[in-house]
């Protein structure tokens, strides 16, 4: 009867645009932050009349290229030294807020705002400027306001769309983010940065199809946009159609070799596809891009954890919590490949490191539990998978457990209810299909049984536990020569198998086979007098 380990995939998951990356702990599902939109601050070029000296004109003409060129410290210098002969200019006071804007000095960016407002109240970019600071200081309702303003007052100013939806999203209000958005590519369809972040938005709003649509027109306007390309593979892997998924990643960071979302877009994709050598080299690259990278190590350790590459992996978890001190998926995992390697005490600690960082840590509290099981500690085993389903109802692989201690204990019923549930929140479950099958075969139920290691092996082929739990079935209903087929294919999956290679010999002897007849008694000598110093439960008795 398995136990299910399971293992928090550190993956980024897709935030809302503009938003930071998170970490998702159950699934590699896509990862990708939109690009940041810029805060358009606005500034009007400042020149003279016509009658303006020369060299007052050279100044005004280096304060503009000097902003334009991020050079804010001597634009600033440039602006004061015009701003004491012209103090009433608007588009002077425009360029200051812009340039104290950038230089996050939020107060000086609105005085000047304010300034420009008192002079021309219909000015709408110097509304929008003292919007921009409003927000940036957490003054969301004022920013609003003000942003709504320079709207009424300039219906067709775009970027203020733009900035608007950027307010309304800190605001939680994502269906007025969503007009916003509409708003401005209304007055010019072809903003494709634009019409990506409607995309992310909608995405994030579970409007799929629609995200999609955004993504292919961003594309067809813009086909060298990567970050339209990933995300579009995000949509994909999200409907399940990962082949897709990996050639629209590719196509990314084909586009841009530089694309670090990209790379680990596409290696959690691969990851999810099991195809882990390509993750590995995915995340790589992605590494080589940014070598502090927690969260691009951690998964880097799940894909070499599932090639087997256990000191390997461990070596990656550690880094990447030296990385990331914080970091409860990864001591979880790394408490996984430790158990792996036996070293059970160090793993429980790392469970218990992760819950005290996590106390809802899901993954930690069935895994631990599984430990708490092997102990024979079995009230506890039960109490912590229990506390891992309260925080949450639809982990499969805790009900499954849970299902497995119950059907030890005997309390069958209660076993079934919670196999059931496995399945259904994930049918693809093989290991719970195949105990399924053995709480139906213990209360009697041999069709329903038989039908459980069947799907299990339809699901896993090389799962060899259920193919021994098919022959067994076979043997108890006297069908030997599909026992022993069955037998032989589990012992082909998994050489170590003692219940399977007994149950096998006993089959054989029914049927009267006597070749090898020596060799396979000395081999059950063998398994029987390792089990017995082990305490272990000899496998000549029927499985």
């Amino acid at each position: 009867m398995s136990q299910t380990l399971h293992l928090p995939m550190n993956n980024q998951a897709e935030p809302l645009p503009n938003a930071s990356p998170m970490k998702n702990n159950t699934s590699p599902s896509s990862m990708l932050s939109s690009p940041t939109q810029r805060q358009s601050h606005y500034h009007h070029n400042y020149t003279r009349s016509p009658n303006s000296v020369t060299d007052f004109q050279v100044i005004a003409d280096r304060a503009n290229r000097d902003y334009q060129n991020g050079n804010y410290e001597r634009a600033e210098q440039y602006c004061l030294q015009l701003y004491q002969q012209e103090p009433d200019n608007t588009s002077l006071l425009l360029l200051l807020s812009s340039i104290y804007f950038q230089m996050r000095r939020y107060d000086q960016s609105m005085q000047y705002s304010l300034l420009a407002t008192k002079l021309d109240p219909h000015l709408a970019e110097a509304h929008s400027n003292l919007a921009n600071a409003y927000k940036e200081k957490g003054f969301l309702s004022l920013a609003l306001e003000h942003y709504v303003k320079a709207l009424q007052l300039k219906p067709d100013f775009i970027d203020g769309y733009i900035n608007y939806a950027a307010a309304l999203i800190a605001n939680s209000d994502m269906e007025g983010a969503v007009s916003a958005y509409l708003r401005a590519l209304q007055y010019n369809p072809n903003l494709y940065g634009v019409r990506n972040d409607l995309g992310n938005l909608l995405k994030a709003l579970g409007f799929i199809e629609e995200a999609k649509e955004c993504y292919l027109k961003v594309i067809k306007i813009q086909p060298t946009f990567a970050v339209a390309w990933s995300n579009l593979g995000c949509i994909f892997n999200c409907q399940g159609e990962i082949w897709l998924a990996i050639h629209h990643f590719e196509k990314a960071v084909a586009l841009d070799p530089n694309f670090l979302d990209g790379y680990i877009n596409l290696g959690n994709v691969l990851k999810e596809a099991r195809i882990f050598d390509r993750a590995v080299t995915a995340y790589l690259r992605a590494l080589n891009l940014s070598p502090n990278h927690p969260i691009v190590h951690g998964n880097l350790a799940c894909a070499y954890y599932e090639q087997g590459l256990i000191d390997l992996a461990i070596e990656t978890y550690r880094r990447a919590i030296q990385l990331q001190s914080n970091f409860p998926d990864a001591y979880c995992n790394l408490a996984n490949a430790l158990k792996v390697q036996g070293k059970v005490s160090e793993a429980e600690e790392c469970y218990k490191t992760a819950l005290s960082q996590c106390p809802t840590h899901a993954d930690s509290l069935n895994n631990l539990a599984n430990i708490r099981r092997e102990q024979c500690q079995i009230d506890e085993a039960i109490n912590l998978y229990k506390r891992a389903l309260d925080i949450l109802p639809n982990f499969a692989a805790a009900h499954s457990n849970l299902a497995s201690v119950l059907q030890q204990q005997g309390r069958l019923h209660d076993a079934l209810n919670h196999y059931k549930e496995a399945i259904r929140i994930q049918p693809m479950f093989a290991d719970a299909h195949s105990n399924l099958g053995n709480t139906l075969k213990e209360i009697g139920d041999i069709p329903g049984a038989l039908q459980c290691y069947t799907r299990a092996i339809q699901i896993n082929p090389s799962f060899a536990d259920a193919h021994s739990n098919l022959a067994s079935i076979h043997k108890d209903t006297g069908n030997i020569l599909e026992a022993i087929q069955a037998y032989k294919t589990a012992l082909k999956l998994k050489p170590d198998f003692p219940d399977a290679f007994c149950n096998l010999a006993h089959c054989l002897q029914i049927i009267c086979d006597w070749n090898d007849y020596d060799s396979r008694l000395n081999k059950i000598c063998s398994i029987i007098q390792e089990q017995l110093e082990k305490n272990r439960l000899p496998s000549v008795h029927p499985h």
